[in-house]
């Protein structure tokens, strides 16, 4: 792996001075981050690096791939190790800390967030289409959370789930869990630990509907999952423009399948994406998509942790 410190006036290429590198991402977090552990060299020989707030970093892999470009928002310096740790996020952290008001009029989610990579003056990348046309006013909320409300919003008629993130430098949306990482996770390959769940803490497997007056529109139910749990139920009031039907019918919640895993790091497996896996001892078997990845590479080793979620998409 190579770092590299990029200054207004030159690039430096740290990668000698650094004792450790985090790299994560989470689906709740979005922006995704990197933590350094930097040594402080005290020989006059070795020059000066500065690592303030505001500079840049950048990480390649073994074949120059960027895997990270992003800022540095906090540096802490312990003179008793001389160890310098920084962290750095990606450009979504500033869609994450801003604040904005708008007023979004007969227009798609990926309109609305083309208007606001604009604004922020981010590049725009991959925006998914879902060609499902709202009307969106918010006031004094992030950018990100308006993107994503704005894209969850369609998402009730598309049935899709979207991710929000920086890829190559650029503003994208893409759908949940449709790339696939090339490679399957299995106990052959070094896996460290692993844990799987199952829970129906969020099932719903009953949707009634009804309109503004309360008069009810009908109901979307799973009959297997209610004989099979009980009635777990929810309601929805028809919106304007939404075919109350689809809409209910993609609340539904089954079965949840959760699990974690450590193992040899591969930089394919990033949160958004979807991994096979089979460890046959914890049964965590199957299509997963990656809710959060956390990157560690120490001592000449890299390692990975997985939070997974499964999928229904294979």
């Amino acid at each position: 792996m190579k770092i590299y410190l990029i200054e207004p006036s030159q690039r430096t290429d740290i990668t000698q001075l650094i004792k450790k590198i985090g790299w994560s991402g989470d689906e709740k977090q979005a922006a995704r981050k990197m933590e350094l552990e930097v040594t402080a060299s005290t020989d006059e020989n070795i020059p000066k690096i500065s690592l303030s707030p505001g500079n840049m970093l950048r990480l390649l892999d073994d074949n120059g791939v960027e895997l990270f470009a992003g800022v540095i928002f906090y540096q802490e310096r312990s003179r008793s190790n001389h160890m310098i740790r920084v962290t750095a996020y990606d450009s979504l952290i500033y869609l994450l800390k801003s604040k904005a008001n708008y007023n979004f009029k007969k227009t798609t989610a990926e309109s609305i967030a083309a208007r606001i990579a604009s604004d922020f003056l981010l590049a725009v990348g991959e925006l998914k289409k879902t060609g499902i046309i709202q009307n969106l006013l918010v006031n004094a909320q992030s950018p990100y959370e308006i993107i994503t409300a704005a894209y969850t919003a369609a998402g009730k008629q598309t049935g899709k789930k979207y991710n929000v993130q920086m890829q190559n430098g650029k503003l994208s949306v893409l759908e949940k869990g449709t790339v696939t990482a090339s490679l399957v996770l299995g106990s052959n390959l070094n896996i460290t630990d692993a844990n799987y769940s199952e829970t129906i803490e969020n099932m719903i497997n009953r949707v009634m509907i009804y309109n503004d007056n309360g008069d009810s529109l009908g109901k979307v139910e799973s009959q297997e999952w209610m004989k099979k749990y009980g009635v777990l139920q929810e309601i929805y009031q028809k919106e304007a423009g939404s075919d109350p039907k689809t809409v209910a019918k993609n609340m539904l919640k089954g079965l949840e399948r959760n699990g974690n895993i450590s193992v040899l790091g591969n930089s394919e497996c990033l949160t958004g994406k979807s991994v096979k896996i089979l460890e046959p001892f914890t049964g965590l078997k199957g299509l997963f998509e990656i809710a959060t990845d956390a990157h560690t590479w120490q001592d000449g080793s890299y390692m990975m942790d997985l939070g997974l979620k499964f999928s229904n998409i294979e």
